[in-house]
């Protein structure tokens, strides 16, 4: 049972990595981007294209992969988002369903449908402790998980940058009255938000296949940590996406893995039918 716990606990630091770069988008912008799987599916082509055509090692290549995460987000935000700021966010929202479908097929179209093996980044020898074996891949996902975690939860509470960040998310008029530059506020997240994609799509890559469609799955699992944790706590997708990867490993240890991918979908429906506001969410407040 410890061994699916600790796939489990693999598993959902994907997801709750995931889920931190749409609650980054939505708490800054109030956007909901459906495209963050295939963003983050998209830099992992770019690391995977970096490593095998371009020859550069594993370093230099996640360098040149951040990079053009930075520019990708600074791009989709000034040219797309910030100009239709104005907008329902219900619009917005289609943008970016219509983002992610134009993306999987462009990538599809330009570098084939096939699956490709992701170059070793972790060594390919298993770790052991206390009795468990754990693959490399999922070792380092944990570890990159936490380190994502641990730096993101810092920069939203001890920078000014990020209180700009939790301050918009609370109130934009306020913010603006404070001088909070909320163009520069929602480029970060974006930037933030794809960065975190990427890490993801080359974790994910890493343990499994790199491919157009290899994060629709993924991100549905996402969405679930967002949901479950609360949409505008930091913390509590956190806390969502690693329940949500253990809960999948112990459907799978205790009924059987053809239930496990129903998991996300369960909770989804039973969070917003029971708690809507999620589990760390607060519950707005309505004045007469």
């Amino acid at each position: 049972m410890l061994q699916y716990l600790v796939t489990g606990l693999a598993i959902g630091s994907l997801y709750a990595l995931l889920g931190l770069g749409l609650a980054l988008t939505y708490r800054s912008t109030t956007v909901l981007n459906f495209a963050q799987g295939e963003l983050g599916m998209l830099m992992a082509f770019v690391c995977y294209f970096a490593m095998t055509i371009a020859g550069l090692p594993a370093v230099p290549a996640l360098a040149v992969t951040l990079l053009a995460a930075t520019a990708l987000g600074l791009a989709i935000y000034n040219l797309i988002i910030f100009p239709n700021r104005d907008r329902d966010h219900e619009s917005l929202a289609v943008v970016t369903l219509g983002m992610k479908l134009a993306l999987t097929g462009v990538v599809a179209w330009m570098f084939g449908v096939e699956a490709r093996e992701f170059p070793s980044l972790f060594g390919t020898e298993n770790y052991t402790a206390f009795g468990l074996m754990i693959g490399p891949g999922q070792f380092w996902t944990i570890v990159a998980g936490i380190a994502a975690m641990i730096l993101v939860t810092a920069f939203l509470k001890f920078t000014p940058l990020g209180l700009a960040m939790r301050a918009a998310a609370e109130d934009v008029n306020v913010a603006q009255l404070l001088g909070i530059n909320l163009r520069v506020v929602g480029s970060i997240a974006w930037i933030a938000a794809i960065c975190l994609g990427a890490m993801t799509g080359i974790l994910l890559s890493s343990t499994v296949l790199l491919s157009p469609y290899m994060m629709g799955l993924a991100v549905l699992k996402g969405f679930a940590a967002l949901v479950l944790g609360g949409m505008t706590s930091i913390p509590g997708v956190i806390v969502g996406g690693l329940l949500v990867g253990v809960l999948e490993s112990l459907v799978a240890y205790y009924a059987t893995p053809l239930l496990q991918e129903s998991v996300a979908l369960v909770l989804i429906i039973a969070i917003l039918l029971v708690r809507p506001q999620g589990l760390f969410g607060t519950k707005p407040a309505w004045r007469a």
